[in-house]
């Protein structure tokens, strides 16, 4: 049995009931999502039978009820197996509509987050916030018949290869692994809720072509940051403004990826990003962030984060929401017909790190958080050049100064 002290407050309670009306020699425990009675007789014997009922909250009552009966039949000379036998009958009983499949997911799902709250792995905010979509999501397909339709109909809300999709996909993956596992008290039937191995398919690709990475110039950053409404006359444009610039500032003085901004710690007056990217290849490392030119300073960067100025409010994915910023901004329509994306902010880093600064790719590479390949396929059309012009000047600048020697 578990522990009285690890217990939910659901089950505290309800022990302490049973142990009012029948006693501590019953006790109820959870065995692979299902109830478990445990009786402990006078000559030390014990007889344990796992009920036909869900582990959950609200069957908190009929468990106490259904315990209550087998008591009094224990009592009366049956043993346990007898007993409950009298009560329900030989075969399995129905499940009532409050153990239904679907009342059973959204159980599983609510008991899923506050696992994760009182294992302090997220914030209540954050599960309130981050998760609350993909919780109403479930709530629309949880008569789905099993975890691969279950997984199928949920990505039907969200544009295919979006990353809001896949964060959603992701959220019920992990509630679906949680609750066949033992931390879930296995809630969940393995054989009809254990999640594929691999998302991808589910993730599905976006219908149009992957775009060419395209820098903003410095000049064009300067000038489309000076073009937010950060003085608009609406309260709700201005804020929104202060924002986003605060968030494009970030971008480009370093380099980040959109959903970067909202990972971020000073450390003895350093900036470090926290962001870990996960992918097929891999996943990236926590780095310090270094700006190649004056616009850390110029904009208080580092102090400005320390301070926890705010940052935009995103309810989907921080690039989609940057994305549709933009789209919104007359100034942003001429950069956008030339190929730019919020990405471009990330994209002007690396075009500065190789044109202006001279960086090899190695380096210029772990600045960004990526590997030497990822840099190379993203950056190599217009970095390859820039690459052997450096080459041939320090070439010549070395045979120069070996001839001197001579």
């Amino acid at each position: 049995m578990p522990s009285r002290k690890h217990a939910d407050d659901w089950v505290v309670a309800l022990r302490n009931q049973l142990r009012l009306s029948v006693g501590s020699a019953y006790r109820v425990g959870a065995q692979r999502g299902k109830t478990k009675l445990d009786v402990r007789f006078q000559n030390t014997t014990r007889e344990t039978k796992t009920l036909d009922i869900a582990w959950l909250p609200s069957n908190s009552r009929k468990i106490q009820d259904t315990v209550e009966k087998i008591a009094g039949l224990v009592t009366g000379g049956r043993n346990v197996k007898e007993a409950y036998e009298a009560i329900f009958g030989a075969s399995i009983p129905v499940p009532e509509g409050n153990e239904s499949a679907s009342a059973l997911l959204v159980q599983a799902w609510e008991l899923f987050g506050a696992y994760k709250i009182r294992k302090n792995l997220i914030k209540e905010s954050t599960w309130a916030k981050d998760y609350g979509t993909t919780g109403r999501r479930l709530k629309e397909v949880s008569d789905a018949k099993d975890a691969f339709d279950l997984l199928d109909r949920a990505s039907e809300k969200w544009e295919a290869g979006s990353r809001q999709r896949q964060i959603s996909l992701q959220h019920l993956s992990a509630m679906l692994k949680w609750g066949i596992s033992r931390e879930g008290n296995f809630i969940l039937p393995s054989e009809r809720w254990t999640p594929p191995i691999e998302l991808k398919g589910f993730y599905g690709d976006k219908v149009e072509a992957k775009q060419d990475a395209v820098p903003l110039q410095d000049e064009e950053i300067i000038s489309f940051l000076a073009s937010l409404p950060v003085e608009s006359k609406h309260p709700r444009d201005k804020e929104a403004a202060k924002r986003w610039k605060f968030g494009f500032q970030l971008m480009a003085a370093f380099g980040l990826r959109p959903i970067e901004i909202k990972h971020l710690q000073v450390e003895n007056g350093e900036l470090w990003c926290n962001y870990i990217k996960r992918s097929g290849s891999g996943q990236t490392k926590r780095r310090r962030l270094r700006c190649l030119n004056q616009w850390a300073s110029e904009w208080d960067l580092v102090n400005r984060v320390d301070n926890d100025e705010a940052l935009p409010v995103c309810k989907v994915g921080v690039a989609d929401a940057a994305r549709t910023y933009l789209k919104r901004q007359k100034s942003w329509e001429p950069l956008a017909k030339a190929g730019k994306t919020a990405y471009s902010f990330r994209h002007g880093f690396a075009l500065r790190a190789h044109q202006q600064y001279g960086l090899s790719v190695r380096i210029a590479a772990a600045l960004m958080g990526h590997s030497t390949d990822t840099h190379t396929r993203s950056y190599g059309t217009w970095t390859d050049e820039d690459e052997i012009d450096k080459a041939l000047e320090q070439g010549q600048r070395y045979k120069e100064l070996t001839n001197r020697d001579i």
